[in-house]
């Protein structure tokens, strides 16, 4: 049964105007938005994507406005980046059913439905400590892109939690791009020889960190160990195949539009949605001699 007044949902991912552009991240979102079309056309209703700044967003409140002209029934929205969202309060205070995939933004945590990145960023990290290595360095993405923050905090648990050194310079910052995990790796061989093994926030800076390390002559796995995080397309293309971090970002958006539902229907006591990775083992580690 069809309960909104338009059958529209809206989908609004929130970039930033500092890196207003999706990249490399386009083939993370792809899964999350068949998932979410998977349930959406079950039940009848059409979807309203768009891709917005969290700049704009608040300057014309846009998505307050959204809910009160009934263009949707209900939101999706993908803010990627720790800001303050003040429309949020307004959607609350309005009554206006969405969820929210990141919960450092949440005021309301039934209507979130999260990835777990800490976890997934301990799995990672601890694959590697678990091979041997005593040295590891990260690739991390944005300062404050909320994924990267997570990830971040994941890996610094997992080395003091291990006692494994992370030496000045072997943590280097990028955008989540392929060039920028490229510079990255320049700095981090710039300060010195590189570590046993590198972590790396996602696939696409792995891969660039990849390219820069055989640059200097040296060999992946054999002299580093690297990980990816997201098992994009590009983990099991580069060579060799990337050891990776899978979210299961179809099953975070078939789940955040049955949550969507929930509330349009009027659900109550509802709990936050938290979503589980996996480790995608493959040949770009090795274990220490």
């Amino acid at each position: 049964m069809i309960t909104g007044k338009s059958n529209t949902i809206g989908l609004y991912i929130l970039n930033s105007q500092h890196n207003p552009d999706l990249t490399g991240e386009c083939s993370y979102f792809y899964p999350m938005l068949r998932g979410i079309l998977s349930v959406a056309e079950q039940r009848g209703y059409a979807l309203n994507f768009s891709v917005k700044t969290w700049e704009e967003i608040e300057a014309t409140n846009l998505l307050v406005q959204k809910s009160r002209d009934q263009s949707n029934d209900g939101m999706i929205i993908v803010p990627q980046y720790n800001y303050y969202y003040s429309f949020l309060q307004d959607l609350e205070r309005g009554n206006f059913p969405y969820v929210l995939l990141n919960p450092s933004a949440c005021p309301n945590r039934s209507k979130n439905v999260t990835l777990d990145n800490y976890h997934g960023a301990r799995l990672a990290t601890g694959h590697l400590i678990d091979l041997g290595h005593t040295g590891i360095g990260f690739i991390n993405g944005p300062a404050n892109h909320y994924d990267a923050v997570v990830r971040e905090k994941g890996f610094v648990d997992a080395v003091m939690q291990a006692g494994v050194k992370v030496r000045e310079g072997w943590l280097q910052y990028g955008d989540f791009t392929t060039g920028s995990g490229y510079e990255a790796m320049e700095r981090m061989l710039q300060a010195g020889p590189p570590p046993e093994a590198i972590f790396c926030a996602n696939d696409y800076m792995a891969a660039g960190a990849i390219r820069a390390l055989y640059a200097h002559g040296y060999r992946v796995p054999d002299d580093v160990s690297v990980v990816g995080y997201d098992n994009t397309d590009i983990a099991a293309s580069v060579f060799p195949p990337l050891t990776t971090v899978e979210n299961p970002t179809f099953e975070l958006g078939r789940l955040a539009m049955e949550r969507l539902l929930q509330l349009i229907e009027g659900q109550q006591g509802l709990e936050e949605i938290i979503v589980q990775p996996r480790l995608v083992v493959r040949n770009s580690c090795k274990r220490k001699d």
